[in-house]
């Protein structure tokens, strides 16, 4: 304003700004997120620099975190010097440092109320749901009173204490029980407060194998893994795949498992016939291959906390706030898990929840099935809010989530996010890494995540093997193709040769290989040692063979058909 420069692009006039305000408010009343909304405005041509689109979020109370507190009772890293929440000199002190939640005082994990928080009055949809809110029963305490008179975590009602103890007792017996009698799965790892089974059990059917027993018994790691299922889901995709038993009779099944052992050198490998344990290995292919069609199914019928609240008719602001009830239902009953709580209690967990606030019981009234998934997933996320933090409060009742827990390599995921957080976690610089290697005389290869015990005739190369390809006259190509070119073979199969065979040809298949040996006879016009013989090679014993007689240089004949070049 003092050199009077224009500014980069224009602002909203005070006749545009109600405008857009009000075509934000009309887009958060369907749920969308903050770039999503800002996407849509610059598509009906509002172009928003981000201070201004900030400061119009801020003003109109259209920010899904609180002003002091989140929505859970965690004091948030963004408001920790906001006024009222005793952590303004812990916020200055530690400027620039990032807030966790593990390290905030035990008076700060209280839900309170906000007062302070945007009305949404103004919002239409959203103001009977706040009146609804407000109307609680004359019984009911609110946030902050429920939240200062429960008791300490480690203190319960002695009847209390002793329900929970006999209730896990039976849960127990139970399990026990069933699994003696065959009438349950193994257990392969802890379920709430229930101890894994002995490892040594084997499972009842061959489709109970466990995920990571089939990377076991198929020796992937778990970027192969991951892999093999992207594999699958494209061929599934491709062949309209979408259960198992649908296609089981027809014969697809078969034939798109099939493809995928064709089409991965690593599983063609370790399903060779002279490979051990093939029977395993095929029910483990089935077992994947099965997983993969399930994940498909069920991320079509995925339901966001979004979905919900349109569902329901809630905007953001009132789903958390309906959340947040719910919140802090579980903490008053210091709740552990749904296996500990049991059914009946869990009912009346629920039954508060629908009591505190009058639109969840008109749902639970009306009976439609969709609501009710909807309100399973907003009561979903509450719990789960409400675990994890109880977690990072408590880390000793992390009882779940191990990386590893059968033969194989263990969770992808989980796998995945420990390794980020090793990576991140390292505070050595280049400089102190590179000195420690000197220190220790020499440098250590990195080590594969899993050994592959296969037979080492059929292994895949270290290093691919260079080969010379020659393209037979019989060959059938459209374009121009070299007489001659260099391939790399990654593994003494069929396979991988004829992949390095067709890599210069487009969709063109192998048709003939033949190999080609030196055997020192003179040529046509006398010269010495330029004789050839040729060797017809059609499987993987032949090819070996072909291979120990040809030493170092190798060199193919190939007839390709039905390409491109």
């Amino acid at each position: 304003e003092k050199w009077k420069f224009p500014p980069r692009r224009e602002r909203l006039s005070a006749e545009q700004e109600p405008i857009v305000v009000e075509r934000i408010g009309q887009l958060w009343e369907q749920n969308l997120g903050i770039q999503a909304i800002r996407e849509t405005l610059e598509s009906e041509g509002w172009e928003l620099g981000d201070n201004e689109y900030q400061r119009l979020r801020k003003k109109n109370g259209f920010r899904r975190r609180g002003d002091a507190l989140g929505a859970y009772g965690v004091v948030e890293d963004e408001f920790l010097g906001a006024p009222g929440t005793g952590a303004s000199k812990r916020g200055k002190a530690a400027k620039g440092e990032k807030r966790k939640a593990d390290h905030i005082a035990p008076e700060q994990w209280l839900p309170v109320e906000d007062d302070a928080a945007p009305s949404t009055s103004g919002m239409g949809i959203g103001a009977d749901m706040d009146m609804e809110l407000n109307i609680i029963g004359d019984n009911a305490m609110s946030g902050s009173a429920m939240s200062q008179l429960q008791p300490p975590t480690h203190l319960l009602a002695p009847e209390e204490q002793q329900r929970r103890a006999e209730h896990l007792a039976q849960v127990q017996a139970q399990s026990d029980l069933a699994l003696a009698n065959r009438k349950r799965r193994r257990r392969i790892r802890g379920y709430g407060h229930l101890p894994p089974d002995d490892p040594s059990l084997a499972p009842r059917y061959g489709s109970e194998t466990t995920l990571d027993e089939c990377k076991a018994y198929l020796q992937l790691t778990n970027p192969l893994y991951l892999q093999v299922r992207s594999d699958y889901e494209r061929i599934c995709v491709e062949m309209g795949i979408e259960r198992k038993k649908s296609v089981v009779e027809t014969g697809i099944w078969q034939a798109s498992k099939d493809r995928l052992v064709q089409e991965n050198v690593h599983l063609a490998t370790v399903t060779h016939p002279f490979q051990p344990d093939l029977d395993k290995k095929a029910i483990a292919i089935d077992c994947l291959c099965a997983d993969v069609t399930k994940r498909m199914r069920d991320s079509k019928k995925k339901l966001t906390i979004a979905d919900s609240n349109n569902a329901l008719g809630l905007n953001p602001t009132t789903s958390k706030e309906i959340r947040k009830r719910f919140y802090e239902i579980l903490e008053h009953d210091q709740y552990t898990t749904r296996l500990a709580c049991g059914d009946v209690h869990w009912a009346e967990l629920r039954q508060s929840w629908f009591d505190a606030v009058p639109l969840l019981q008109q749902v639970v009234d009306e009976g439609d099935a969709h609501k009710m998934k909807c309100l399973d997933i907003l009561c979903r996320d509450a719990t789960k809010r409400y675990n994890d933090d109880a977690v990072r409060r408590d880390p000793s009742r992390r009882q779940y989530q191990q990386s590893t827990y059968g033969p194989g390599p263990g969770s992808a995921k989980a796998n995945g996010r420990k390794g980020k957080r090793e990576a991140s976690g390292s505070t050595a610089t280049p400089a102190e890494k590179g000195s420690t290697s000197k220190r220790k005389g020499k440098r250590t290869a990195p080590q594969p995540e899993q050994s592959l015990n296969i037979d080492p005739a059929l292994a895949p190369y270290a290093n691919p093997v260079p080969c010379y390809f020659r393209l037979s006259p019989e060959s059938r190509l459209i374009g121009n193709h070299p007489r001659m070119w260099l391939g790399k073979l990654t593994a003494p199969t069929i396979q991988s040769l004829h992949t390095a065979a067709a890599s210069k040809a487009g969709a063109a298949t192998v048709t003939k290989v033949q190999g080609i040996i030196k055997n020192g006879e003179p040529g046509p016009n006398g010269e010495e040692g330029v004789g050839e013989d040729m060797y017809q090679i059609d499987d993987d014993g032949e090819l070996q063979v072909y291979l120990e007689a040809a030493s170092e240089k190798s060199t193919f004949v190939v007839c390709l058909a039905g390409g491109y070049a």
